[in-house]
């Protein structure tokens, strides 16, 4: 996480800043399933000085997104790419003027977190998975396309950085390619809905581009819920495939 900072703030890579904010959620996923435990209840509290940092990346993030997503639907309006870069020149700038501030605030997080961190019994991490599996499945059975749904792709993201480390421990079935194709489509929708209302800000409503996007949202919806249906049966079955059959 680190290491990818510092190479941000010398080379002002988008990929280093992408995946400064990867490593920042895999951390926070880890933090979450330790903090369901009661003695480690205060561990995300005193990561949020470094959550402060990523959401000041992520500003800077938004608008390489906004950026890509222009490019990607044809954009070709001078305002929308004069008042992207000027927020990009804008936000980058601040960015790094507190560097040494965003550098202190993760070696503070660290040196408290590496004493604070105790093992996590099996029963715990089992609780945890049930529980946000649970969660989620009722936030999907009451299907609404706004922010909650959003949210449920963060709860199943944080179950799948977990599940590297975790897996062997699990006493259900963790569904992993299922659970990726629900984030992955649920992610398809929202930066479609962002593409929708950039594209808006600048273009007209009958132009080609935006009723493309507007059929591609039905159709994302759609998709969404048909995969969403029954999500905790799905999400905790795993047919296991014939040997001959992986040959």
């Amino acid at each position: 996480m680190k290491a990818s900072l510092k190479s941000y703030l010398r080379d002002e890579g988008p990929e280093d800043l992408h995946q400064f904010r990867v490593q920042v959620k895999k951390l926070y996923a880890f933090l979450t399933l330790a903090g369901s435990v009661e003695h480690h209840q205060r561990l995300t509290k005193h990561f949020k000085p470094v959550k402060g940092v990523f959401k000041r990346a992520g500003d800077i993030r938004n608008v390489y997104i906004n950026l890509e997503l222009g490019k990607a639907n044809q954009i070709n309006n001078s305002a929308f790419a004069n008042s992207q870069h000027q927020l990009l020149e804008n936000a980058t700038e601040k960015f790094k003027l507190n560097k040494v501030k965003h550098l202190k605030k993760i070696k503070g997080a660290y040196k408290v977190l590496k004493n604070e961190i105790k093992p996590i019994s099996d029963i715990y991490i089992n609780l945890f998975y049930q529980n946000r599996l649970q969660q989620i499945s009722n936030y999907l059975a009451a299907l609404k396309f706004n922010d909650q749904l959003h949210k449920s792709r963060k709860l199943v993201k944080i179950l799948m950085y977990n599940n590297k480390l975790v897996h062997a421990k699990l006493d259900i079935s963790f569904n992993r390619d299922y659970l990726d194709r629900v984030q992955t489509a649920i992610g398809e929708w929202h930066d479609n809905m962002l593409a929708t209302r950039l594209l808006l800000n600048y273009e007209a409503k009958d132009k080609l581009e935006v009723i493309s996007l507007k059929k591609a949202h039905t159709k994302l919806k759609n998709q969404i819920t048909a995969l969403v249906k029954d999500f905790y049966n799905q999400a905790t079955t795993v047919v296991e495939v014939p040997v001959e059959q992986v040959s």
